[in-house]
């Protein structure tokens, strides 16, 4: 690829390198440009443009994004449209990302203009979470980089998605003189808990006298039954194969496989089978809802993961859990009470309309009421939970014409700097409770209800919605409204100038959640007096 600076009249079918502002609209950055854009740049007055051209052999990022997409992942997985060059792959269903670090480097020493980035091996995901993200940096690259990683590939994906199954799981405790009853209660608890979040369910739930021939009586009695798993919860810490519950699965005719293991909390816990039947005995912490090793193996378990000497070795990489969190579970599941969602609406309504003319556009009507009316209205009727209208330029009057709306008013003093300072003022005044917020424009009149009812319901499925940006998209090109995840209130609150969060949006690329919406009303503003009449008539216009 070359990447210079070229005569306007001799980029048809170049790529823009950076976007191209001009008064009557703009060209995005990574545009396929043609005639039509070269007719709009000659009547601006631009002459040259840095663009990207194509050696030969050179394949388009979204081609070489979507092509390397299909063969790095499993098919059991959801994959984004390729656009900018990058594609997120995200889960169906619960269940663990697995793969080996040696092949992931591999790829990524190919070639630097090819990325391939996953969350950690073994990591559980909610359904909707993201696995990986396939980023291509330039606009083209060469075919040779992409045969590489085909070949390294060798038929077979990058990484393995694997489905937790549900499972009947059955709890026996035992019990040493002087342990009180309300003990097994809460550990009956505690495990039925951890299991409901991975999908599973007790459905027995045994005490006994911490005796190796009664628990091997409890473990058969619960084989018979069906118990897809069987957990032991000692009395007293397992600290060796001749204790008490090694024994007892020894009696009841099982195997232990291992006895430790090098995850810190979680240390003394014992994996055993009887035929196919796991047997795991529980860490002395695993009385508490904390994150620790059993969470760790009942994962694997339930991934159908074979569970081998060298599984549990590789569980030391990371597994220093009390120093670190490492591998959490999914914020869907977390065992700590979650804030309730609560997302709310903001409509920017400040700015000079410096292109309409000595009018303000918000306030120009459109079938019988001002234009931000329009777009308020349909921000209320969408259902969202709060709604902020930010008000500057004549805001008086603004104000005026959502007087009987239920909306609160945040007036943005530095209007006149632009964009950012509004979306600053409205993010800083939102209620603390407020986890996201739909960033809405005054002069998007066509937005429709059920669009943004749409963008709502695909934001909140996201198990992470507030590291999440919602944003709707027609032919690969992002439009307005945009829904924020509260992780990035501090960046908006931090904005200034005329970009508004374009900025924020670049630099988090692999949170977008793109939402395929078939109507250009997504891009559809109104700027200019020749905007306003296209649509008053019912024309296209821009």
């Amino acid at each position: 690829m070359q990447l210079a600076e070229f005569a306007t009249a001799d980029c048809q079918g170049l790529v823009v390198a950076h976007r191209q502002n001009f008064a009557d609209g703009s060209i995005a950055k990574g545009t396929l440009l043609t005639a039509d854009h070269l007719a709009e740049l000659r009547a601006a007055g631009i002459h040259t443009l840095i663009c990207a051209r194509p050696d030969a052999g050179d394949v388009h990022e979204d081609e070489a994004a979507a092509r390397l997409a299909n063969l790095l992942a499993p098919d059991n997985l959801d994959f984004t449209m390729a656009a900018t060059g990058r594609v997120n792959i995200k889960v169906p269903r619960q269940g663990l990302v697995r793969y080996e670090r040696a092949l992931i480097r591999a790829i990524n020493e190919i070639d630097e203009r090819i990325t391939f980035a996953l969350v950690q091996h073994n990591q559980l995901l909610a359904p909707g979470q993201m696995a990986a993200t396939l980023k291509i940096i330039p606009f083209f690259v060469p075919d040779s980089s992409l045969r590489q990683i085909e070949n390294l590939l060798a038929g077979a994906p990058a990484f393995g998605f694997h489905p937790l199954k549900t499972a009947q799981v059955a709890l026996i405790q035992t019990r040493i003189p002087g342990q009180a009853d309300r003990l097994f209660a809460a550990t009956k608890k505690v495990t039925a808990d951890r299991l409901a979040m991975l999908g599973s369910e007790v459905m027995a739930s045994l005490v006994c006298a911490h005796n190796k021939h009664q628990v091997a009586e409890q473990i058969q009695s619960c084989m018979a039954d069906g118990a897809d798993i069987i957990l032991l919860c000692g009395g007293s810490a397992i600290i060796d194969r001749q204790d008490e519950l090694p024994q007892a699965v020894i009696e009841a005719g099982g195997q232990v496989i291992q006895l430790g293991l090098a995850v810190d909390p979680g240390n003394l816990l014992m994996f055993a089978k009887i035929g196919d039947v796991p047997v795991i005995g529980m860490p002395g912490c695993a009385r508490s809802p904390k994150l620790n090793g059993l969470d760790w193996v009942l994962q694997l378990v339930l991934a159908d993961v074979d569970m081998t000497r060298g599984e549990f070795a590789d569980m030391a990489a990371g597994g220093l859990l009390m120093e670190i969190a490492s591998r959490p579970l999914p914020r869907a599941i977390a065992t700590k009470p979650q804030q309730p969602d609560r997302l709310a609406g903001m409509i920017l309504a400040a700015g000079q309309s410096s292109r309409m003319g000595p009018d303000n556009k918000l306030l120009a009507e459109f079938a019988g009421k001002p234009l931000v009316r329009h777009v308020t209205e349909v921000m209320l009727n969408a259902g969202l939970d709060d709604m902020t209208v930010v008000i500057g330029h004549q805001a008086d009057q603004v104000a005026a014409a959502l007087a009987d709306l239920p909306v609160h008013l945040q007036f943005n003093a530095n209007f006149a700097a632009g964009q950012g300072h509004s979306v600053a003022a409205g993010v800083g005044a939102l209620d603390g409770t407020v986890t996201d917020v739909l960033i809405a424009l005054g002069d998007m009149p066509l937005i429709s209800v059920e669009m943004v009812q749409n963008l709502v319901e695909a934001h909140l499925a996201c198990v992470d919605h507030q590291r999440r940006i919602t944003l709707p998209s027609c032919d690969g090109k992002r439009g307005n409204p945009v829904i924020w995840g509260g992780a990035f209130f501090p960046e908006l609150k931090q904005l200034r100038g005329d970009a508004g969060g374009r900025q924020v949006l670049q630099d988090h690329l692999a949170a977008h959640n793109p939402v395929e919406i078939s109507s250009s009303e997504i891009f559809r503003d109104i700027d200019t007096p020749a905007d306003l009449q296209a649509l008053n008539t019912g024309t296209s216009g821009r």
